[in-house]
């Protein structure tokens, strides 16, 4: 596998199907063991992390292996991605002096783009850019549940970094032009190890508030 992690940007748009070699679907050993919803309620927002512990370039490779495996219409491969190496993680804690005690407890940073079309006023408006920008966020959460799989915690991070989405982009060399800010995941290994069994917290609405069974 190619050893992603030390580089200090990163910018996958791969023509190609990814060659998974980690993964190896498992048997069930009862019809109500169901390991996909065990790894969804392991994935849980992480804070803070053991600063002390690499994440290896396996583990984050996988990662983005799961992240290019999201649904995307016409094959568009809008996401790019961003592995900052220490360089890059200390411009962009630079960026908000207010929290850069809270930034550098975080070990990996992963900044993630869209490319798509924009509408005159370089917004997402246009039906092939929501479709890419759903699309993304598709990414990012297979690469988030990849990263739970293996023990690595996480983090969506948009506003609440309280820096400007373009100074980001600036930061890692993106295309202003032809990209547009989705986040920064951090990631990893928990301060406290990942619970299958952990507490989710409730949806108000449950699946009763959002489901329409249809005759």
């Amino acid at each position: 596998m190619l050893a992603l992690a030390t580089t200090t940007s990163l910018a996958l748009s791969l023509g190609t199907a990814p060659q998974l070699s980690r993964r190896v679907p498992c048997i069930l050993a009862s019809a109500d063991e169901c390991v996909v919803f065990s790894t969804l309620a392991q994935r849980r927002s992480v804070a803070k992390y053991d600063a002390s512990k690499a994440v290896p370039d396996t583990i984050v490779q996988a990662a983005l292996e799961a992240a290019i495996l999201a649904p995307n219409h016409f094959l568009t491969e809008p996401w790019r991605f961003y592995d900052c190496g220490t360089a890059t993680r200390d411009k962009l804690c630079a960026l908000n002096e207010d929290k850069r005690g809270m930034f550098e407890g975080v070990p990996g940073w992963m900044v993630v783009s869209v490319a798509t079309e924009y509408d005159d006023a370089g917004a997402i408006s246009t039906k092939k850019g929501l479709e890419d920008h759903a699309a993304v966020a598709c990414a990012i959460q297979n690469m988030m549940l990849s990263f739970s799989d293996d023990g690595v915690g996480s983090k969506w991070m948009t506003g609440a970094l309280g820096i400007a989405p373009e100074k980001i982009l600036e930061t890692v060399g993106a295309d202003a032009e032809a990209e547009r800010f989705m986040g920064v995941i951090w990631y990893g290994y928990p301060a406290s190890p990942l619970d299958p069994e952990g507490k989710v917290p409730p949806r108000k609405l449950g699946l009763d508030g959002v489901l329409k069974n249809l005759d």
